[in-house]
């Protein structure tokens, strides 16, 4: 089932990447443009106040040298402030003592407007300000005629208006406060409007600026959100296309990607399951071929013999045998097809100890010459009546092994039995033995056609026979070799097949030579091969 766009994990860390690119670059935006009026407000508040000062003090300090606080203005600050001021940042207001506005003047005469609110109002000529505002400015300047300098805010009385920095400080005889200078007048310090006291144009440019740079950095984070997302969900789009098809069956799906982090790792994490998988998908099916072809053959290799034990046995109780020679010559073929019998449940119940681990061997010292004399010597009849000639070439002298010689036997009972099935009629079978190291290694050698090539790595597998063709002539369930394979192999050594270059198959193992402590050697010396 597809998962629906909005559900998918590469839209979920898309689109989670751009919320938090988008965030953060809304707070730097909205940082920035803080930090940049507070620096301004703080350096304005810095500016008017240090204006302020210098002016009072220049203002003191012409008081005292001529004794009237007009003339000292008229010393000090233009003589038409309207007009010489009029492109100045900040506007100075100067009061005497009886809160008379001595600066800025107007008209040919020169003469105040007066006190109260209607001075202020002339003077700022501001109509964003309102009644409070005026009110607050005269408390202001009411503390400064107290020697008290204020710094507060007006404008923020009428909705939507901007708020305007002031300070008011008195003014003293010789400039200086200290000694119990005397207050002559009062001096206001305001922006001009309201447009002064906020950010000046070219810091609000760079505001812009930096808004749309914002918005900028924050389309290449979603262009790099979306491109980074691609990187991550790609492989793992690959990684559940591939399981899909290895769900459905097809094990021969791999996963492609060239990622060289985490998510390629585990996409090779991913390949190594699907061969793993594929290679054991592979043996089950190998092992159910196999299963059906033991199933068969064990079925015909049981239905032959019982059938006959069977009729045989059938003709007895019918009274068919009408002298003891004819008894006899039936009891031979029921015995032999009842050794049959037995020897295929024998063999089958070897195999699964071997493939469970469950062989327990009984080891014992032992000669190879005289175990081979032994196996060969049992197997006499089946050579006979094969007309095949057995040859031990192995030399008494070779090392003594540490070996189940119950096993052995079956070792080389199974691949004479082996041996007998494929050669004709006054050929040979030849076992020989060397010592390589310190390993034995023997060899059963028949003088038949060999084995094909294309069935040599396959003759120890369990149920495999090299001619399909051969069955019922050969009998035998396709376990011999693989039983050999087993038992050489729970002694520590190795099997392997090959044609001999004389001509017919050849069948090598190998076997550790141990190293005997003393008690071992002197039990030796009792027995003749264990």
């Amino acid at each position: 089932m597809r998962v629906p766009w909005w559900r998918s994990i590469r839209w979920r860390l898309a689109l989670g990447s751009i919320l938090v690119s988008l965030l953060a670059t809304t707070l730097l935006a909205i940082a920035v443009v803080i930090a940049v009026n507070y620096y301004y407000g703080v350096d304005l508040r810095q500016r008017l106040t240090s204006l302020a000062g210098d002016t009072a003090g220049r203002l003191g300090a012409s008081y005292a040298q001529n004794g009237t606080l007009a003339t000292a203005v008229a010393n000090v600050l233009p003589d038409t402030p309207t007009q010489s001021m009029q492109n100045q940042e900040f506007l100075l207001l100067v009061f005497n003592v009886n809160r008379q506005l001595l600066y800025p003047h107007y008209g040919a005469g020169k003469t105040p407007p007066g006190p109260g609110v209607a001075a202020l109002v002339l003077a700022s000529n501001d109509p964003s300000l309102q009644r409070g505002d005026y009110t607050r400015l005269f408390v202001a300047i009411a503390g400064a005629r107290r020697g008290t300098t204020t710094t507060g805010v007006i404008g923020q009385s009428a909705p939507g208006s901007s708020s305007r920095l002031f300070v008011a400080l008195p003014i003293f005889v010789g400039g200086q406060g200290g000694g119990g200078a005397a207050i002559v007048g009062e001096l206001v310090a305001l922006p001009r409007s309201a447009a002064e006291n906020t950010a000046p144009p070219f810091l609000a440019t760079m505001t812009g600026f930096v808004l749309i740079a914002a918005i900028i950095v924050a389309v290449l984070a979603t262009l790099a959100a979306l491109l980074f997302s691609r990187t991550i969900t790609r492989p793992l789009a690959k990684l559940t296309n591939t399981a899909h098809v290895l769900a459905s069956g097809d094990y021969s799906a791999r996963v492609q990607t060239e990622a060289r982090n985490e998510l390629g790792e585990l996409a090779d994490t991913v390949n190594l399951m699907a061969n793993r998988l594929e290679h054991d998908v592979e043996e089950l099916r190998r092992q159910e071929s196999w299963r059906r072809e033991l199933i068969m053959n064990v079925t015909h290799d049981l239905a032959s013999p019982l059938t006959a034990i069977a009729g045989l046995g059938e003709s007895l109780v019918d009274g068919v045998n009408q002298n003891r020679e004819d008894y006899e010559k039936t009891g031979r073929v029921i015995v032999r097809e009842t050794l049959r019998l037995r020897r295929l449940v024998k063999d089958l119940h070897i195999m699964a100890k071997l493939e469970a681990g469950a062989m327990q061997l009984k080891r014992k010292p032992l000669r190879l010459a005289a175990l081979v004399d032994e196996s060969l010597a049992a197997l006499a009849p089946e050579f006979e009546r094969a007309n095949v000639e057995p040859l031990n070439n192995v030399a008494y002298t070779l090392p003594v092994l540490w070996a189940d010689p119950d096993m052995l036997m079956r070792v080389f009972s199974n691949l004479c039995d082996n041996a007998l099935r494929y050669t004709p009629s006054g050929g040979t079978v030849t076992i020989e033995a060397r010592q390589q190291g310190n390993t034995i290694e023997v060899a059963v050698t028949d003088s038949g056609k060999g084995i094909a090539p294309e069935a040599l790595q396959r003759v120890f597998d369990r149920f495999f026979r090299a001619d399909n063709s051969r069955q019922i002539s050969t009998g035998g369930s396709g376990l011999g070799l693989a039983i050999v394979r087993g038992i050489v192999e729970a002694h520590g050594g190795t099997a392997r097949a090959e044609n001999a270059p004389e001509g017919g198959a050849r069948i090598i193992f190998s076997l550790p030579i141990p190293t005997f402590n003393q008690e071992q050697m002197a039990g030796m010396t009792t027995m003749p091969f264990r």
